[in-house]
């Protein structure tokens, strides 16, 4: 399908695109992203752009050339066991050509409007902006975008994973149902829940004891290559760290690979064995290291955190916070200071 013209100024054109085009993964390919913390860049995007949920594409072009970038990923998000039509806001990169003449804010600001014009239910827009990108976040801010929540980014490794008996992975729909309906219930008062991912690739994994499912985890596989980090431990990181052949098994900024988790599953008293499932898993997948994010006010994660010894990763990653910026249309305000106090749930796949 042929692009849509929706705003054409100066030299400067608004493009709607139905899914996301060669020409723009190969723009985005290129992108480094963070600003003040880490900068790094996602080699897994054209693959992860293949299982978007019905993505949009908003770019700002100058003749042939991408200038910028926002996708537009429509679902629906559970908001305390009801739900909302929704769009979640990813992709959103500028060249260097553009940056710091204003025109950013100036387009990315019309872009946001564009799409809202064509709504016309109760919808929540969210879109992350990591911690330091003071940029990207008074741009979103200008739209009209609010922090909402706080994501955590949370670090798990082990140098000597161990496998662990009673691991299924699942891949039948009756097991499916099953995870679903824990899912469900755990994140029953969580907002922003959506699944759209999990099972992709037939990667959720569940820890059975006495034929009870106790843990469950779904995987994505995540490839960064990491330009810069911040402070003493970032230039350690980058510098030292991958010169040490034990220590560069969990992090080496060059070709950075880790699982990207979601979807985690935790019976209440079974924390440490969901420990022990990831473990299994970096086992099957040949991996050191996994990254998950968790709202700031979750209580799996402080579940987790009493439990779990994340490992030598989390150190330097656990400072990575990312803020959800939210924006409302056609809620009443009441739903939406009600939803304002729920608890995040995030979904790695969103993250990478």
């Amino acid at each position: 399908m042929n692009p849509v013209v929706l705003l054409e100024e100066d030299s400067y054109r608004i493009l709607r695109h139905e899914g996301i085009p060669a020409e723009a993964l190969a723009f985005l390919d290129e992108i480094a992203w963070g600003s003040e913390g880490a900068v790094y860049e996602n080699k897994n995007t054209k693959e992860h752009s293949r299982h978007i949920h019905r993505p949009v594409l908003m770019a700002i072009h100058s003749g042939d050339q991408i200038l910028a970038t926002a996708v537009f990923c429509h679902t629906k998000v559970g908001i305390a066991a009801s739900y909302l039509n929704c769009y979640y806001v990813r992709y959103f990169a500028s060249s260097p050509k553009i940056r710091g003449q204003g025109l950013i804010k100036k387009y990315g600001i019309r872009v946001m409007e564009l799409v809202r014009e064509d709504v016309h239910a109760p919808t929540v827009f969210f879109a992350c902006v990591e911690r330091g990108n003071k940029p990207s976040f008074k741009t979103v801010q200008s739209a009209g975008y609010q922090h909402t929540w706080t994501a955590t980014t949370n670090g798990f490794s082990r140098f000597f994973p161990r496998s662990m008996e009673g691991v299924e992975q699942v891949t039948t729909p009756t097991q499916r149902e099953e995870v679903l309906a824990l899912l469900g219930t755990q994140y029953r008062e969580h907002a922003l829940v959506q699944f759209d991912s999990i099972f992709l690739h037939d990667q959720y994994y569940v820890l059975r004891i006495k034929g009870q499912i106790v843990a469950g985890l779904q995987y994505h596989r995540a490839h960064w290559v990491v330009n810069r980090m911040a402070g003493w431990s970032g230039k350690f990181l980058l510098k030292i760290l991958p010169q040490i052949p034990l220590l560069n098994r969990i992090f080496n900024p060059n070709k950075f690979e880790f699982l990207a988790l979601e979807g985690i599953y935790i019976r209440p008293g079974f924390e440490k064995e969901w420990g022990r499932l990831v473990e299994d898993v970096l086992v099957k997948t040949g991996m050191r290291s996994a990254m998950y994010w968790m709202g700031a006010t979750c209580p799996i994660r402080e579940r987790i955190q009493a439990a779990v010894d994340p490992g030598l990763l989390h150190p330097f990653v656990k400072d990575s916070d990312v803020y959800v910026m939210a924006s409302f249309h056609e809620v009443d305000k009441e739903r939406i200071k009600q939803i304002q106090t729920l608890p995040l749930y995030a979904s790695g796949f969103d993250y990478v």
